[in-house]
């Protein structure tokens, strides 16, 4: 199923919103995730989570090359709109 790059960025301010105890509220989506104080644990978890919520397999960080909430969600729905699973 696909996921608009909306749904996706309100799924990932959700979690970061449960991993922070920050408001969602709070959470600016153009900021870098890691400055809402995301430990790398916490990054895994929220990439594994997403990426089985979503059905794409990530091959590296996919903070590196998208740091934002924003350009994280953007990427994935342009990656399951053009059908890529990498599952």
């Amino acid at each position: 199923m696909s996921r608009s790059a909306q749904e996706i960025e309100q799924w990932i301010v959700g979690r970061v919103s449960a991993l922070t105890a920050t408001s969602s509220r709070e959470i600016d989506a153009h900021e870098p995730m890691l400055r809402y104080g995301l430990d790398s644990v916490a990054v895994v978890g929220l990439v594994a989570d997403l990426e089985a919520w979503v059905g794409y397999r990530f091959r590296e960080n996919p903070l590196e090359a998208h740091p934002t909430i924003a350009s994280l969600a953007q990427f994935l729905a342009e990656q399951v709109s053009h059908g890529e699973r990498r599952a």
